[in-house]
């Protein structure tokens, strides 16, 4: 362990030092480009550069920086950015062993993340302790006294222990205070007196919820789920989405100023929805009004056909008493057949759901509507009768009286010619429509 360990760190040390000097030669370069050849200089500031990365010199000044970070599960900062107080480190896992937590919380995590906060310039100390073999990482062995992994690189013991000093200022309880910027609640108790509770966000819930979403969307598994969907092919695996989901930031352009893993996310937490349901209307009308359909029409298409009919009125009141030509009867036809075209609409919403044909055999509706709107009922007395098409004269009838008893007023007094006028309407279509779910019809039942 402690071999491996050592190998990480000596490797993370000298990714910090190429970094460094990667950077200091492209500022090298353009000095140069300037002011012409300086390669002394240049050198000169690698060789200072090179032993400030000295493995033990960045180890003795990495324990000095540690006691400006602490290990958190609730970072005060997610609250503001400015605040100063303390922040926590939550118990983690249920608090009744093998049982589940009754509500969602950072305890319902089986691996939750320990984020770190502090000073943003110390951040590469955080890394450092960070690094893991075998799922046990450094911070986790200094913690326990080990310091095997840091000896090879100390001179002696007094600098190993300078070392396990410093390194394990992140672990020490800090003094547990409120700040003015952080919420704060006071809660009464019965002798006067009130308990300060100080509700924190927990970075590591966010973390875990943005990891699930970011996997449902990004993972190589989802695309190649999304893509065999998208291509009608089957998957082993399901499709997983999160729905209505918006984002927070924290930290504007400098997330790492609230905590690393707010850093590593870009400053983005995902919030799911809390919305309440919305109420869907039934699509299938009622099983047990012999009105049903035409009631459930106005309801689901409340709006429109409400409009409709109401500038239809208005249009025939305006007109009552005018002779009849052909802009008034296009106008009026125009009315008439977007009424019919929204209740043929929601006739075939109600025909296109395939999973519940032959729900029309438990339904009080007339037998002509049942016969329209459940076309792919498959007992056979009931495809020879719908076949026949008499029904449709039956549905034109009952919008013709449906419209007409909306239309009904003092000034305007419907009568058989405009009944007649709307059934044959409706019949006309139905019957166009009629022809095309025979086809329809056909295939499922073969």
């Amino acid at each position: 362990m402690a071999e491996s360990m050592v190998d990480l760190i000596k490797q993370y040390i000298q990714s910090r030092a190429d970094a460094r000097l990667e950077k200091l030669d492209k500022e090298a370069s353009k000095e140069a480009t300037k002011q012409g050849d300086a390669s002394d200089s240049v050198a000169a500031k690698r060789q200072d550069e090179l032993a400030q990365f000295h493995p033990r010199t960045w180890l003795s000044d990495a324990a000095l920086r540690a006691k400006q970070l602490n290990f958190a599960t609730h970072p005060v900062k997610f609250t503001h950015s400015d605040a100063k107080g303390a922040s926590s480190v939550y118990a983690l896992g249920s608090d009744t062993p093998g049982e589940a937590a009754p509500f969602l919380s950072t305890s319902s995590l089986k691996s939750a993340l320990i984020d770190v906060a502090g000073n943003a310039a110390a951040l590469d100390v955080a890394q450092l302790l960070q690094l893991e073999v075998d799922g046990v990482s450094l911070a986790s062995l200094i913690k326990q006294g080990d310091m095997s992994a840091l000896q090879p690189f100390a001179e002696d013991e007094a600098q190993l222990a300078q070392w396990q000093q410093g390194f394990s200022a992140v672990f020490a309880d800090k003094e547990i205070r409120s700040h003015s910027l952080a919420k704060q609640i006071y809660f009464p108790l019965e002798d006067g007196s009130y308990h300060l509770l100080s509700p924190l966000f927990s970075s590591s819930l966010a973390q875990a919820l943005y990891q699930r979403i970011n996997d449902s969307r990004y993972s190589d598994a989802a695309k190649e789920n999304r893509k065999l969907r998208k291509e009608n092919k089957p998957s082993e695996l399901p499709t997983v989405d999160f729905l209505q989901v918006a984002v927070q930031k924290f930290g504007g352009t400098k997330p790492q100023n609230i905590s690393q893993a707010n850093s590593r996310r870009g400053g983005k937490s995902y919030l799911l929805s809390c919305q309440p349901p919305v109420w869907q209307s039934r699509l299938l009308p009622s099983l047990h009004q012999k009105n049903a359909f035409w009631a459930a029409y106005e309801r689901r298409y409340d709006y429109h056909a409400r409009n409709t009919v109401r500038r239809l009125k208005q249009f025939l009141t305006k007109h009552v008493d005018d002779d009849s030509n052909i802009r008034l009867r296009d106008q009026r036809a125009a009315m008439v057949d977007e009424l019919i075209d929204t209740m043929l609409q929601y006739a075939a919403e109600i025909q296109s759901m395939t999973e519940h044909i032959g729900w029309s055999m438990h339904a009080k509706i007339s037998r002509e509507e049942q016969l329209w709107l459940d076309p792919y009922r498959s007992d056979e007395a009931f495809r020879e009768e719908r076949a026949r098409n008499d029904w449709q004269e039956e549905i034109g009838a009952q919008f013709g009286r449906w419209l007409n008893g909306k239309l009904q007023s003092e000034k305007l007094n419907m009568k058989d010619s405009e009944f007649t006028v709307w059934k044959k309407l409706v019949e006309q279509k139905l019957s166009r429509l009629t022809e095309d779910l025979r086809y329809d019809s056909e295939e499922m039942t073969a």
